[in-house]
């Protein structure tokens, strides 16, 4: 008999100590499920932030197209009405996190700018704007253009 109890008890301990395996198993599979759908859900949103501003940044450029029309007509029609629209309209752009790059008294830098033209000025100094460059998000969306001086 009590051969018979220690060969259950045997038979129990090793019932057990499988059980114990396949849960520290499934525990491992669990817990590596959950981190790989931690990482999806980060590469998700990753993914989302990329397209919003691909979408964005679009958008924001082909209204610099209509912003450059709208500041053409007002240089020859200044009208205080469309003053009014234009400044909206860039209050608009700039909500979307467009910046106009400033250029007074600015060196020439190819990274923000695009010599057009050079004329009879300061060294490598920018002497006029011929067309507005903007940064959107602190990147650059179109480059100015600008004539540069030289002695």
């Amino acid at each position: 008999m009590d051969n018979s109890r220690n060969k259950n008890k045997s038979k129990n301990l090793s019932s057990v100590a499988k059980l114990e395996t396949q849960v520290k198993e499934l525990q491992e599979k669990l817990s590596r499920s959950l981190a790989d759908y931690a990482n999806l859900q980060k590469r998700h949103e990753d993914h989302r932030q990329v397209f919003a501003t691909l979408a964005i940044t679009g958008f924001v450029s082909q209204m610099l197209e209509v912003l450059d029309e709208f500041l053409l007509t007002y240089k020859h029609l200044p009208d205080p009405g469309l003053k009014i629209a234009i400044d909206k309209f860039e209050n608009v752009l700039k909500n979307q996190g467009l910046e106009e790059i400033n250029l007074k008294n600015a060196d020439f830098d190819p990274q923000i700018m695009e010599c057009i033209e050079v004329v009879k000025g300061p060294d490598n100094k920018v002497v006029e704007v011929k067309k507005r460059g903007y940064l959107l998000n602190g990147q650059c969306l179109r480059p100015a253009q600008v004539a540069v001086g030289k002695n």
